[in-house]
């Protein structure tokens, strides 16, 4: 393991208190307001961050013990409607993450360096090494915390200045 894989394992780390502290837990109403058609709710982008953690750490699995395997996509819409997110505990949804991200974080401490230049095939963005199976979803975090506040900010009843 490299100084780098022990960076990434800590921000996969930080990832649920960063959740946590911007889901508004104690209001339910604003947790669950969708902010238009086909817009997910707080509550919704919590655990579609529970997907994202999986599938990538599933990636990086792959990519470390099969030769250029083929890293399927996803239908992320599909995914937080079939896990009904919408009424979950969110309680339930932070614990999962916490667990999730760990788990990623253990896998990348793992890992020889030696590995991270390793490819799987993506089937939306194509060759894609393991560092960067790595890398995209610590990228889309800030743009998932902006969602979730964004959704937050226009429920009605919220006390966050529009």
């Amino acid at each position: 393991m490299d100084t780098e894989q022990a960076q990434w394992a800590a921000q996969l780390c930080e990832i649920p208190t960063m959740f946590r502290k911007a889901l508004r837990i104690a209001d339910d109403r604003v947790i669950r307001h969708r902010p238009g058609d086909g817009k997910w709710s707080a509550i919704e982008v919590l655990g579609h961050m529970i997907d994202k953690m999986t599938h990538w750490s599933d990636r990086v699995e792959r990519i470390a013990r099969e030769e250029r395997p083929t890293l399927p996509g996803y239908d992320q819409d599909a995914e937080v409607r079939d896990h009904a997110y919408q009424q979950a505990d969110p309680a339930r949804l932070l614990e999962r993450l916490q667990q999730q991200c760990e788990r990623f974080a253990a896998l990348v401490v793992t890992l020889p360096s030696s590995v991270l230049q390793r490819e799987g095939i993506h089937e939306e963005y194509g060759p894609m090494t393991l560092q960067q199976c790595i890398q995209a979803p610590l990228e889309s975090v800030a743009e998932h915390l902006e969602q979730l506040l964004a959704a937050q900010k226009v429920a009605p009843g919220s006390s966050e200045p529009a």
